[in-house]
């Protein structure tokens, strides 16, 4: 009897407080200035800045964008996935491969988890976006920084982790910017980042 009494104490310690739920996976949508879109609109001049309204949820992301034709289309990228797809208006879609779009990273230490030789120095404290910020530089030994770069400039919203913006170089010396105009954290369904229904079939 004593351990089954034991046992009822432990369930009731483990258990959740009544009322407790999971934490809201941290999502939202913005404005974005980027040049990062170029090989998919097919901007003129080439790297020119263009705007693209960004949905996120977690690690998942969805970026409208607009081609030189005026073409609407989708990037989507799902939560741990290596493979995106850009998907027109009319629905048809295209696998885009070799995809890391990381969004987030630590505000107090960005370079955590980036390889033996990651360096991140702090530049400073200030506002981004309307959000309290913190600006880094960073070198990576691989492009898993921001916008697959490997060095640059980035400031992160100092309470998320969210990447503000960026000005970076990939390995190969492309430059890529990316700079949030407006920013609103508010919740995403699920289902906005899921792949086309193709994905499943292939």
């Amino acid at each position: 009897m004593k351990w089954q009494v034991m046992l009822l104490l432990l369930g009731l310690a483990l258990a959740p407080a009544a009322g407790a739920q999971a934490a809201a996976p941290l999502s939202g949508t913005a404005e974005v200035l980027t040049n990062q879109l170029g090989a998919l609109t097919r901007t003129s001049p080439r790297g020119a800045m263009e705007t693209a309204q960004l949905f996120f949820r977690d690690g998942a992301l969805r970026i409208h964008f607009r081609d030189n034709a005026g073409g609407q289309y989708a990037l989507v990228l799902p939560e741990g996935a290596s493979v995106g797809w850009i998907i027109g208006a009319d629905g048809g879609s295209m696998p885009v491969p070799r995809m890391h779009w990381p969004l987030r990273f630590d505000a107090d230490a960005p370079c955590t988890g980036l390889g033996m030789f990651a360096d991140c120095q702090r530049v400073e404290n200030g506002v981004y976006a309307g959000r309290n910020a913190v600006h880094w530089r960073y070198r990576l030994p691989n492009p898993t920084g921001p916008g697959m770069t490997r060095q640059g400039n980035m400031w992160l919203d100092a309470e998320t982790g969210l990447v503000l913006s960026y000005e970076g170089r990939t390995g190969v010396g492309r430059e890529q910017r990316w700079e949030v105009r407006r920013l609103r954290y508010v919740p995403q369904p699920a289902e906005l980042f899921d792949p086309p229904p193709e994905a499943t079939a292939r």
